[in-house]
């Protein structure tokens, strides 16, 4: 593979944008519209659109396996893709947000070219092929992995494997109504190994406990602290929102266990448009302590109202 990343100029560990970025240079420069009877920019040109084709997985590279056939390596694999966990405050799904996540990646070891070694022979077992015919049936050599080599040395660097783990990081725009559980994939920003196609990574959203909202669904509640006399006399109360602040009526002799509805002051679903309500549950002040003028005042408000239910 090293030889289409050298044909566009790029090392190795290049991105899908930069082998995008190198392809649109070059195939503008030896186009052979803008070479007319110039062969030498026509083979460069269609070198040029090989090599792009192969590294951005869009076609199978051509087997170059020096050691003869091998079933396992004709195909060109992707890893499978790194699940990376996001966690989120509710504050920042329901604004949406930017944020910079650091993650760790396979990429292929510079020094041995991702082959793990150095000095190739033909497997002593397989013969070169990369597996063992046993009747009709073939297996993969566990002497070579299916590579149909060996190496008289190994590398160092990589201990053999053929690549290394590689801190790296994205800037992630999250939008508006990104729920929980929401899945992002970035294709070609993953695992990087030699003979495999650019490995994909899975962002999966996270929402953390909130101390103040509980998160059903779409739905937000909260509990909305209110003196109750306020309560009893009725009120109108500013409360604090996601979306900003709100004022909500408390009308006279409200029940204590009150909940108030709100209608679109939730979280919104980006994907579905939907959205959720914000509801406030009362939650009644009492006075810490009374003083004998309060009480016997207390007191006599209480006999005044007939407050004693029938038995029956």
């Amino acid at each position: 593979m090293k030889e289409y990343y050298d044909i566009l100029g790029l090392k190795t560990n290049a991105t899908q944008e930069e082998i995008k970025k190198a392809y649109r240079k070059l195939s503008k420069q030896h186009h052979p519209d803008l070479n007319p009877n110039n062969k030498e920019a026509e083979n460069k040109f269609k070198k040029i659109a090989e090599a792009y084709e192969i590294l951005t997985g869009k076609q199978k590279p051509k087997n170059q396996n020096p050691f003869g056939g091998n079933p396992f390596n004709q195909q060109v694999y992707k890893p499978n893709p790194i699940k990376m966990p996001i966690s989120l405050s509710l504050e920042e799904i329901y604004n949406g947000v930017e944020k910079t996540i650091n993650y760790t990646i396979k990429e292929s070891c510079v020094k041995c070219d991702g082959d793990g070694g150095f000095e190739p022979t033909t497997c002593n077992q397989c013969g070169g092929h990369g597996h063992i015919q046993q009747g009709p049936f073939a297996f993969m050599c566990n002497n070579c992995h299916g590579s149909g080599k060996l190496f008289k040395r190994v590398c160092y660097t990589c201990s053999g494997r053929g690549f290394e783990q590689k801190q790296t990081s994205i800037n992630l725009n999250i939008p508006k109504g990104t729920t929980d559980g929401s899945l992002y994939t970035y294709p070609g920003i993953g695992d990087n190994i030699k003979g495999q196609q650019r490995g994909d990574v899975l962002f999966i959203i996270k929402v953390k406990q909130h101390p103040i909202y509980k998160i059903e669904g779409l739905n937000l509640r909260k509990s909305v602290e209110v003196p109750v006399i306020d309560i009893i006399l009725g009120t109108e109360k500013e409360i604090d929102t996601l979306g900003g602040k709100l004022k909500i009526k408390i009308p006279k002799l409200t029940d204590m266990n009150k909940v108030f509805r709100v209608k679109g002051k939730g979280i919104q679903d980006n994907s579905t448009r939907l959205v959720g309500d914000l509801y406030l549950e009362l939650k009644p002040i009492l006075p810490k302590e009374l003083n004998d003028n309060q009480i016997q005042k207390l007191t006599e408000l209480k006999e005044s109202f007939n407050l004693v239910k029938d038995a029956y």
